[in-house]
């Protein structure tokens, strides 16, 4: 197995490399890692003429089985090395359909990390969501190339610091032993299985606690409206529930 560290930010050595560094020292010893810092390379995108530098990346791509996207949060978002990235690379990360639709080509059912950092404290992070575009950026280009998520971790609090929370150091290397007995494919199924049941039945749960305060639920006369109710309050439980954790949810602390 191979575990490639894509690092986006503008110092080796800052915060996000120094996590980025800690998921590394985490991995065991039979476990192969390269890293790739992006602002080694100059990168453009394909234009029709040789291109040896995206070959070059492309290849490490190819070669590796996991991938940690390792990113700064600037102006509310990935760094622009990371994004270039990105950008460059999209003609060879997925198809386009006739409709403009992408599909997953060549890295399909690889798997990635997401790694972020930003100024604000854990606190604010948790309420504003400063790192949330960061996160869904990564997870739209990665997704929709057939990528598999493994889990994200974002630092915060980097301003005014001269040192990564300790705390966080180990929550990286914790992740690092734990990519090594990644499987290759996505053995998460029984686990949403289970989630959704989870779900299910405690929006059942309030659904039909909702309609004995508010309708005396089961008395008679009053089937239709308890029908009527019950499908409204479940579709809207569950569909709030699934945006949120389909598209908003994201590691914020």
């Amino acid at each position: 197995m191979k575990v490639l560290g894509i690092l986006g930010a503008h110092k080796k050595d800052g915060f996000t490399g120094q996590y980025l560094a800690a998921i590394a020292k985490g991995l065991p010893a039979n476990i192969d890692y390269e890293l790739l810092y992006l602002a080694e390379y100059t990168i453009k995108p394909d234009t029709g003429q040789p291109n040896p530098v995206l070959d070059q990346l492309e290849k490490k791509l190819q070669e590796s089985d996991i991938w940690i996207m390792a990113t700064p949060t600037y102006w509310g978002t990935l760094s622009g090395l990371m994004k270039n990235f990105l950008d460059c690379m999209r003609p060879r990360m997925v198809r386009m359909t006739k409709a403009a639709d992408t599909l997953p080509a060549q890295f399909k059912d690889k798997h990635y990390l997401s790694l972020t950092t930003c100024f604000q404290s854990s606190l604010e992070n948790f309420f504003v969501g400063i790192t949330d575009d960061t996160f869904k950026t990564i997870d739209r280009a990665l997704t929709g190339a057939g990528l598999i998520k493994v889990t994200e971790i974002v630092g915060t609090g980097t301003w005014g610091t001269k040192q990564p929370d300790p705390a966080k150091l180990a929550l990286c290397e914790h992740w690092g032993a734990k990519l090594a007995t990644k499987q290759k494919k996505d053995d998460n199924t029984v686990k949403r299985y289970i989630q959704l049941f989870c779900m299910i039945a405690v929006m059942a749960l309030i659904t039909m606690g909702l309609q004995q305060l508010i309708f005396g639920v089961f008395a008679n006369g009053k089937f239709w409206i308890t029908y009527a109710t019950f499908v409204i309050i479940f579709y809207v439980l569950l569909a709030s529930i699934l945006h949120f954790f389909t598209f908003l949810r994201h590691r914020r602390r």
